[in-house]
């Protein structure tokens, strides 16, 4: 699992020695990023979602965790405005900070270390159907809102047109197909593969040490919701769900996963703080590798 951490930092690590030798700028990053949301992570859901095998005892997963996590988001705004006195855009951008999960990438492989290969379907769950859902249901409408600065039936149309979202309705409704045609299921595959490696290079290539050194309340603040407060409250609100040990593990640890990478693209597309929420997965990433195995001796 800490092969997996080593490999974000060093991408990382790429991306801002790039941008230090000027061999890239900010707008590289902006580009990668539209590819991104645009065309690999889209490729990611679906490539995920169509290849699941649900089972009836996990969809008790999905109400919970998506009410948790928006919660949280929520929570995480109003904190923001109130005791750290950030602007609309810059108090979103805390709360996807403080809120929003790296479920997948980090989340599988660490579930399946620290609670063994069982653990990985309710991971599964939190990751597409509760996680990833509060991103582009709560967490798009609060990006639009603040863009726009009113509620419009646009945003709404805005959030239905979002194309990791089209991705997930295609997925779940394709499913029955069974299987794509290989040369079809190859493309989606290579696409989805460079998500990660697009994702972090582009953080790398924004990441301001200024920023970070600028914002160190507000980074470590919601630092500390995303890495103790979320989990704690998940550990205490699922003892009062039929979850085995397992599942209730799963829940926790994907609770305590570090920023969600795709927040950076999503941030910067809406023209939030991207600088601080690309500081900000930095920042989680790094404590994350203390706090993780914390959280792994409760199971």
């Amino acid at each position: 699992m800490y092969q997996v951490l080593a490999g974000i930092f060093i991408l990382i690590g790429i991306g801002f020695l790039l941008r230090t030798l000027r061999a890239f700028d900010t707008e590289a990053a902006f580009l990668f990023n539209r590819f991104v949301l645009y065309i690999s992570f889209p490729c990611l859901v679906y490539r995920s979602l169509f290849h699941a095998s649900p089972q009836a005892s996990l969809w008790k997963i999905p109400p919970l965790g998506w009410a948790m996590v928006s919660a949280f988001f929520i929570i995480s705004f109003y904190t923001a405005r109130r005791f750290f006195k950030l602007g609309s855009r810059g108090a979103v951008s805390f709360a996807m900070v403080a809120a929003f999960g790296n479920t997948s990438f980090l989340g599988y492989p660490f579930v399946m270390a620290l609670l063994g290969e069982g653990a990985l379907p309710p991971a599964i769950f939190f990751d597409q159907m509760a996680n990833f859902l509060s991103v582009f249901t709560v967490g798009i409408f609060f990006c639009v809102s603040v863009t726009e600065n009113r509620f419009s039936w646009k945003q709404l149309f805005q959030i239905l047109k979002f194309p990791p979202f089209i991705a997930f309705l295609l997925a779940l409704t394709t499913r029955e197909l069974g299987s794509l045609p290989r040369l079809l299921e190859e493309t989606i595959n290579r696409l989805a593969e460079v998500t990660v490696p697009l994702t972090m290079v582009a953080i790398g290539i924004s990441l301001s040490l200024q920023n970070l050194r600028g914002h160190l309340k507000p980074l470590f603040g919601a630092a500390l919701i995303k890495l103790f407060f979320l989990p704690l409250a998940m550990l205490g609100v699922s003892q009062f769900f039929s979850f085995s040990p397992l599942e209730r593990g799963a829940l926790v640890m994907e609770s305590a996963m570090p920023t969600l990478m795709t927040s950076y693209v999503i941030a910067s597309l809406y023209q939030l703080d991207a600088q601080f929420v690309s500081s900000g997965i930095v920042l989680t990433t790094l404590l994350a590798l203390g706090s993780l195995p914390l959280w792994g001796l409760l199971f």
